[in-house]
This record gives C-alpha cells, sequence and structure tokens, in this order.
C-alpha cells in the first residue's frame, strides 16, 4: 500500500510506522510518503524509518518533501498529523478562558472550537487535493479536534475520513490497571459509544468474561486501589495515569458508566465545576511576553528532543538498540497497537480490525441523526468501513453528549459552509453555561485573539455573539 502523512515529521510516526512494517504485507513493494513544511524533519523521519530493524527487506520506497499534491497519487491512506495555528493564540486562548470560568483544551472546549476554526481549511484543502488524486484514499486525521475534522470532511467532500486518537488503547492499560497489574492486556474485546475524549464502553469482555461483572467483581473487594506503577513512567504521567484509573472507578459508580477512554477534556464535563476550581487554583494569569518565554523554551525542548533522536541517524543501531531504547526514549517504541497501525493493516487486507473512530453516525447510535459526528466501533477491513453494531449511549450522560455532539458537527458545518451565523450558533450550542453571557463574551475574546488566523468569511462571528 502507499501512505502519505501530513506532518511527516512528526516524531511519533517512528513508532506507529514500526508497527505497520512488522506485517511484511502491508508496505511490501509499497510506499511512504512523508509531507512536511519542515523537510529536514521529514527527511530525519524517512531516514530513521530505512534503518529500523521492520523496514529491512521490504523494498518500500520511503521518500519526504513539501509538495502534497505532488505525491498524493496512488495513495491508500492519507494521514494527518498537525497542530494548526500559532502556538501563542492557543495559549492566549487557554488563558482568556480560564478567565472566563472554562477550562481550556485542544479538544472538547471552546478553545478546542477555536483551534478547529484553524486546522479545519487545512483538512479540507487536504481532502479537496485527494478528490483529485487520490478519491477513494481513506483520510485519517489526529490532529485535534477529530471529530469536527470527520463530521466536516464526510459531510461535505467526497472523501470517507476517519478522526482517530491515541486515546484508543488507554483502555488496554487502564482496565488491566483496575484488574491489579500496569500493563497493556490485548484481551480486552470492547465497543464503545460517545464523543472523542468521552466515549463509554456499552458492552465487551476481558479475557472472555463479561466486562462489567469483571469490573464490578475487582472493585467490591476491600480497599481496592490501584497497583504499583511501573518505573519508566515519569512523575507527571504516573499522576495522570492514576487520576484516570480513579476517575474510571468514581464515575463507573456513581453514574454506571465505564469511560472506553480517559481523556481529561472530555471526562471533565461529567464533573465540571470541580474540575474548573483545581484548574482556577492553579491559574496564574501570564502576559503576553511571560507566554513567548515559555513557548520560547517549549521549543528548545522540542528542538532538543530532534537533536536527541537525530544523532542516532549517524550511529549504529543494533537489535540491543532497537529492543531497549525506548525504556529511556518512547520515541522508539513500536506501537503495535496504535489505531494508525490497525488501520494501514486493515486498507492492505492483512484482516480486518474493530476500531473506535470519530465519523457521521449513519444509524449506529439509538438518538442521533446520522450526520451527527460521535465517537462508536467500526469494522474496517480494505477501503470499507461498517458500524460495528448497534449501539446506545448510556442514560445518565445521553444529553451531555447529544449536546456536545451536536455543537462538534455545527462548527464542521460553519467552516465547510463559511457561515459566521451558524459559527455563533454551533459555539453557543456548547452546553457548559450555554448561551450565557460569560460564553458570548468569552467567544467574542477568543474571535478577537484569532481573527488573523481564521478564515476571512468567518471573522464576523463575533457581530452574532
Amino acid at each position: 500500500m502507499k501512505a502519505v502523512f501530513v506532518g511527516g515529521g512528526s516524531l511519533r510516526l517512528l513508532g506507529i510506522l514500526r508497527g505497520a512494517m512488522k506485517e511484511k504485507k502491508v508496505f511490501t513493494d509499497g510506499a511512504i510518503h512523508l509531507h512536511d513544511l519542515n523537510v529536514s524533519r521529514a527527511e530525519a523521519m524517512g531516514r530513521m524509518l530505512m534503518k529500523t530493524p521492520e523496514c529491512k527487506g521490504l523494498n518500500c520506497k520511503i521518500t519526504w518533501g513539501s509538495n502534497l499534491e505532488k505525491n498524493l497519487g496512488g495513495a491508500d491512506m492519507v494521514g494527518v498529523i498537525l497542530m494548526a495555528g500559532s502556538p501563542m493564540s492557543y495559549e492566549l486562548g487557554n488563558d482568556v478562558s480560564l478567565r472566563n470560568g472554562f477550562v481550556p483544551s485542544d479538544n472538547v472546549s471552546p478553545n478546542g472550537a477555536f483551534l478547529a476554526l484553524k486546522g479545519a481549511p487545512i483538512l479540507l484543502d487536504v481532502a479537496r487535493k485527494m478528490e483529485k488524486h487520490c478519491p477513494k484514499a481513506l483520510l485519517v486525521d489526529f490532529a485535534n479536534p477529530v471529530a469536527v475534522h470527520s463530521g466536516m470532511i464526510n459531510n461535505h467532500t467526497k472523501i470517507s475520513a476517519v478522526g482517530v486518537c491515541q486515546g484508543y488503547t488507554n483502555h488496554m492499560w487502564d482496565l488491566s490497571r483496575i484488574l491489579g497489574r500496569d500493563e497493556e492486556r490485548e484481551d480486552f474485546d470492547v465497543d464503545a459509544a460517545g464523543i472523542n475524549h468521552l466515549s463509554f464502553i456499552v458492552k465487551g469482555t476481558a479475557a472472555g468474561k463479561d466486562i462489567f461483572k469483571t469490573i464490578d467483581k475487582a472493585i467490591s473487594r476491600p480497599g481496592w486501589k490501584a497497583p504499583k506503577l511501573q518505573p519508566f513512567w515519569d512523575p507527571a504521567s504516573k499522576r495522570n495515569i492514576l487520576n484516570s484509573i480513579y476517575n474510571i472507578v468514581r464515575f463507573y459508580r456513581e453514574l454506571g458508566v465505564l469511560i472506553f477512554s480517559t481523556e481529561g477534556d472530555g471526562m471533565l464535563h461529567l464533573d465540571y465545576e470541580s474540575d474548573l476550581d483545581k484548574s482556577l487554583k492553579r491559574f496564574v494569569p501570564r502576559s503576553r511576553s511571560q507566554i513567548k518565554k515559555s513557548l520560547d523554551d517549549n521549543f528548545k525542548h522540542r528542538k532538543k528532543a530532534d537533536e536527541e533522536f537525530q544523532k542516532w541517524l549517524f550511529q549504529d543501531t543494533d537489535k540491543q538498540f532497537w529492543d531497549t531504547c525506548w525504556k529511556k526514549n518512547f520515541v522508539f517504541k513500536r506501537q503495535d497497537n496504535d489505531i494508525f497501525v490497525k488501520i494501514m493493516k486493515a486498507l492492505a487486507g492483512v484482516e480486518k480490525f474493530k476500531i473506535a473512530v470519530s465519523r457521521p453516525n449513519n444509524g449506529a447510535v439509538e438518538g442521533f441523526k446520522d450526520r451527527t459526528v460521535l465517537e462508536y466501533s467500526q469494522i474496517i477491513d480494505r477501503g470499507k468501513i461498517v458500524p460495528a453494531g448497534k449501539y446506545s449511549v448510556p442514560d445518565a450522560v445521553y444529553g451531555l453528549i447529544a449536546s456536545l455532539a451536536t455543537h462538534q458537527t455545527m462548527l464542521g458545518d460553519a467552516i465547510a459552509t463559511d457561515d459566521p451565523q451558524m459559527l455563533a450558533r454551533a459555539l453557543l450550542a456548547y452546553p457548559v453555561r450555554q448561551n450565557s453571557q460569560a460564553a458570548r463574551n468569552l467567544f467574542k475574546d477568543l474571535a478577537a485573539i484569532n481573527r488573523n488566523e481564521i478564515q476571512p468569511g468567518l471573522r464576523s462571528v463575533a457581530d452574532f455573539l
């Protein structure tokens, strides 16, 4: 097969493509093109891929460059891995969100909505080029907010798209931890429904046994607690992991819902005021110069990570390196279960997979319009994607999910049609302090911050707020 990646210099691609190349059938006599405006990063990734043990003997053509249209021909899949817009506007948006009483993020939040306004036109341009050069290829979007992008592409172009999330494998770790071990388990077979960053396991098994009965038994034991975490997790990761585990158990006990993927900005909608209070206690207002210094530090960190990565291009990398280096630098870990890997295997005809991705409902989930974008379990087999079953969102969270899904679908519609009034309505459909003066004030502030980065036709959105 041929895969094209937009944002091809992203370091996370190494583990993904190692996982895909492990299955020889995927890229034997195939091609990988890495598109990036920073060609040097894409070149470093391409040359590192050529050094991997998985690449040997494949006869896979690996190329890189900055001319996307020239390299789309013959593609079976186009993956998009990027964050649109300037880091400054994003950070200013985070601060102004908290000042107005809203929790910021890059996905399910007001600031996430404005990230869509900056990223969606890029996705729309990619889709239009695909219509011309590879109309049957699948567009796989990893750029947040993936649900907005997926809904927009599927509802307004001829291209088939799915929105994917790194958290797709979270349940393999989180459920395992709830059951007593900090390890990734592959014997969970679950179906999910909801929205990206807030979907719920609606049925499934653990080692062939009912998942809900298995969880009930585990957490009913006196003194249940999370297991000891493995030493390779850094302190920040350990805090996030433990927070996720205890929240899964908490909301399962309180609401009767089992969270599929523990992503903070989605999960916080189940207890918004508490999370807002915590965020406000940590919040220290920053000047533009302070934000710039922080961004400069981040850039230095990224540059250091690139240098650490690229130094191995000029050193021997034997089997021991590839087997163990990831324990010091996670970039080098082969990701066999990443959702991109499963999609590429399915497209290459290796085997079909059940995956949870964002896509218009098309009758899969009860109580939603066909065009409303949701995250739910689907079967991908070569170029065909169909619902894995018929699902119902749990009653306790149905209203919340319906509101968020409609908000995200409307955002995609407004961007695709360049309609500022529809955009205002989409923003005000966000179900936290819905249609309130606080929400209107925030959206006006975000519109001003991002004015020069969003498409001209939508810049008058404040007139409708």
